[in-house]
């Protein structure tokens, strides 16, 4: 098996003699079959070797066992190690991220610093073929265009570091790696958030891939080859769509980092679908600066408004708007300094409302009827559907696009767990606390109840009002999360999608 790890190395060119290899080593069984792969090839490769291990301060001791196993390991392999201590929780707090997302981009910034002090210009990560299986189910789980299909890619360029990104296990299964760790008589850690059927990824590894290997026991590395094959057909694509699009669009400003872009509305109207999907989904890329979390969807959304009225928008994730001109799409990056009355607020309202969105949090200064003023800081998240667990005021929230069979039984019936009919939704959902102007469906055949009233009516204690967690589109409440759910967003007989979700951290009971 070390040969066919070899052979794939030298197919996709990861290492040339005398490149100095940084290898990601967690303790796990992955990672600690990279390392010891590559302390065997070193010599007949001609490359030098270090590794880095990251503790994310998440798991307590059991992290700290990890970090003591790993010193020992590289001791005994003579492989220099930099070890890094993380504070994944603080960071997922600050930044309002998911705990995942936020270890993830801790861990990575890490490697990175390792490869800058060690002066490396290969980094080695132990991602093989099930986890690029995963990977290409998950996106298609959740909706994805034909970039989604590609997977995990053996081989990419860091742009955040003067280095390369290999992944020389890509070519084996996880069997194939528990057998080659059988054979170098290997241990290793088991990290035990690895078996956290709560994460969609773990029942995807769990459940859904040993139903594959039933129907096919080679199923896991012919998903790899054909996302190996699509890697091919996005690279064209990539280059017949700039060809034929690129002079309908203009950057604002002109720059590496514009703040606007604007499509031509007729010519790009001309174009195939799947040139026109290709082009958005690499200028939602460039305006975000990333294109992880950018969804079929949202380009759907994108591509739906070369056919719509002028002044139609569409909220898009990063603090993207998408809006219909007379000649142009404009894709904008939100102002979010003095941005007031987001959701069109009257300013002669009663209790007049102003917005200022700040690092994930809104800051309400509400004007009542005796003059005098109230502040306070009201925290907002966009709601991920993407089937990734993200925390918010205390709570673990997942949210994910399901299909709806019109299997009406197969509706939950937890006080924490709900569906939504997902095409009921107009904008951006938020997870949010309560503002001034809220509403709530409480009447099947649309009679409405302003938030405060429906409270009052259900008497819940004013000081308790402000620290409701709300799902919400716009000012309209979809769930009162632990209470009521509008009627607005009922599943029915229509229903075609369904938005679930979950929250953690509330005390669960069938209603």
């Amino acid at each position: 098996m070390q040969k066919k790890i070899q052979i794939f190395m030298e197919q996709y060119h990861m290492i040339e003699n005398g490149d100095h290899v940084v290898a990601g080593v967690s303790g796990g069984a992955d990672s600690v079959c990279l390392l010891r792969v590559l302390c065997e090839l070193r010599e007949c490769m001609g490359f030098s070797l270090s590794a880095v291990h990251v503790e994310h301060g998440i798991r307590g001791a059991e992290s700290l066992s990890d970090a003591a196993f790993v010193r020992e390991l590289c001791a005994a392999l003579e492989v220099p190690l930099l070890s890094f201590s993380v504070d994944a929780p603080g960071r997922a707090g600050a930044r309002h991220q998911s705990l995942e997302e936020a270890a993830r981009d801790l861990r990575y910034e890490s490697f990175y610093a390792a490869c800058r002090q060690l002066g490396a210009n290969r980094l080695a990560v132990a991602h093989h073929g099930d986890d690029c299986a995963e990977t290409l189910l998950f996106h298609l789980s959740r909706g994805t265009g034909i970039r989604g299909l590609c997977g995990i890619v053996p081989v990419r360029k860091l742009e955040q570091v003067e280095a390369t990104l290999i992944r020389p296990l890509l070519c084996l299964t996880r069997e194939e790696i528990e057998k080659l760790l059988q054979d170098f008589d290997q241990d290793y850690r088991t990290d035990s958030t690895n078996l956290d059927e709560n994460l969609s990824r773990n029942r995807i590894r769990s459940q859904v891939l040993p139903q594959l290997r039933q129907i096919n026991s080679a199923a896991v590395p012919h998903m790899v080859r054909t996302a190996g094959y699509m890697e091919e057909v996005c690279a064209y694509l990539d280059a017949a769509a700039w060809e034929a699009g690129a002079h309908l669009i203009q950057y604002v400003p002109e720059a590496e980092h514009p703040q606007e872009i604007r499509i031509r509305r007729s010519g790009f109207a001309d174009l195939p679908g799947v040139l026109q999907r290709n082009l958005l989904q690499r200028l939602l890329g460039e305006l975000a600066g990333s294109r992880k979390d950018i969804t079929a969807l949202h380009v759907e959304q994108v591509q739906a408004l070369f056919a719509a009225q002028v002044g139609k928008q569409s909220d898009l994730p990063y603090q993207m708007r998408a809006e219909a001109g007379y000649d142009e799409i404009y894709l904008k990056r939100k102002n979010t300094k003095n941005l007031r009355n987001p959701q069109g607020a009257s300013n002669h309202a009663e209790n007049t409302d102003y917005t200022e969105k700040i690092s994930g949090n809104i800051r309400k200064t509400e004007q009542k009827g005796d003059g005098k003023e109230s502040d306070r800081v009201i925290p907002v998240q966009t709601l991920d559907i993407s089937g990734m667990t993200q925390q918010f005021n205390g709570l673990e929230i997942t949210a994910e696009l399901l299909p709806f069979d019109g299997n009406f039984q197969q509706i939950p019936e937890k006080t924490y767990t709900k569906w939504f009919d997902y095409d009921k939704i107009k904008n951006t959902v938020q997870i949010r606390t309560r503002r001034p102007g809220d509403r709530i469906q409480v009447q099947s055949g649309g009679g409405h109840k302003k938030l405060k009233d429906y409270l009052i009516d259900s008497k819940i204690p004013q000081n308790q009002r402000d620290s409701l967690v709300l799902l919400a589109d716009g000012k309209e409440i979809i769930w009162v999360v632990g209470m009521r759910i509008s009627e607005a967003y009922k599943i029915t007989q229509e229903t075609k999608r369904i938005l679930s979700m979950c929250v953690n951290g509330g005390e669960e009971k069938n209603e």
